[in-house]
């Protein structure tokens, strides 16, 4: 029987490392592949991206909004993506924006995009801010008359790209991930359903991610898809972990068109590959030269003042208003300073 038990562990081990083996090259191969310009889509395939940013919300959630949306399109613009493919709308306007986050303005630029772009490009939409669900369907809260997941669908669904990347970092966001999901698009979600509606901080680990080296885990020189969202999971609960508090989000990824999402990409749910094989950001070139010691200083300045404006959240109940007001004022001072030395800097290294 010892034996037998045995026999079965040793079966059920290498079953298991086939499969790992099985994934890990479907991985390399999903990832290598589309660098040397040998399979789909073409070299010739272009990438374009849109970043649209919803409403504010209150001061204190508004400023840290605007700054995560103004990282992640300098980010984009950075990285090498032409203007006329590059695009940031948001409710307030502020230099690098191409329009107001209006209903009409986003439905009028998805099908301007859509005739535009080739079943070998590739797209990629980041939506940051507030969204809602009422238990039918997800809202994305912006100026004027909101978007819901069924309207995001209806544009979505025109993009011929065969490749694409929506990453909804709003609240609630969970609740868009089953109507968006489709063959040849990766989706990521910030919340697991649309019944975790509280402010959500995976859109400032995500930016992030795409800012740091240590999120490229297979040194590639680049962060795709998966390694983003792999480095904003973990540290947005090393982020609840901090404050001693449950968290309040539960990031998802499908990218398989048929599954409901998952916290961990594995060969047992087979989800991952796609999203592994789609980069967001290349790490060589002139993407390095930006990243200078003292832009790193500011960047970890930069967290630190952000997160510490969401501790100084949590505790507003239990301040009085004139002391809450003072130390939020200084801290959004703070955070202003940092953010437009780090403008500067980095407009001098493109």
């Amino acid at each position: 029987m010892a034996n037998a038990s045995q026999s079965g562990a040793r079966g059920g081990g290498e079953k298991s490392l086939r499969r790992w083996s099985a994934w890990l090259l479907a991985v390399f191969v999903a990832g290598f592949l589309p660098q040397a310009g040998i399979t789909a889509p073409p070299a010739d395939g272009l990438t374009y991206a849109l970043v649209v940013t919803g409403l504010d919300g209150d001061q204190e959630y508004g400023k840290l909004i605007q700054g995560w949306s103004k990282d992640l399109y300098s980010i984009l613009k950075r990285d090498g993506i032409a203007e006329d493919r590059l695009f940031w709308l948001a409710a307030n306007r502020q230099e690098g924006v191409h329009g107001e986050s209006r209903r009409e303005q986003i439905s009028r630029l998805l099908e301007d995009l859509a005739a535009r772009m080739r079943a070998q490009d590739v797209f990629q939409l980041f939506l940051i801010g507030h969204g809602s669900y009422d238990g039918y369907d997800y809202r994305f809260d912006i100026p004027g008359r909101d978007l819901t997941a069924s309207q995001w669908n209806e544009l979505l669904g025109r993009i011929r790209a065969e490749r694409q990347v929506v990453v909804n970092m709003t609240s609630s966001s969970g609740a868009s991930l089953l109507p968006w999901r489709q063959k040849g698009r990766v989706v990521i979600a910030a919340t697991s359903s649309g019944r975790e509606r509280n402010f959500s901080v995976f859109p400032r680990y995500f930016a992030e991610a795409l800012q740091n080296p240590a999120s490229d885990a297979d040194k590639n020189q680049a962060i795709s898809a998966l390694e983003a969202f792999r480095y904003a999971t973990r540290e947005v609960a090393r982020y609840y972990e901090s404050l001693k508090r449950l968290a309040t989000e539960h990031a998802l990824l499908e990218d398989t068109g048929e599954g409901e999402g998952v916290r961990e990409a594995s060969p047992d749910n087979g989800q991952g590959l796609l999203a592994a094989s789609i980069d967001l950001r290349r790490l060589g070139g002139s993407s390095a030269m930006a990243e200078t010691p003292e832009i790193r200083e500011l960047r970890a300045q930069k967290r630190q003042l952000e997160e510490a404006i969401e501790r100084l959240k949590y505790r507003k109940a239990s301040m009085n208003t004139e002391e809450y007001q003072e130390q939020l004022e200084k801290l959004l001072l703070e955070l202003a300073k940092t953010q437009q030395r780090l403008d500067e800097l980095e407009m001098k290294q493109n």
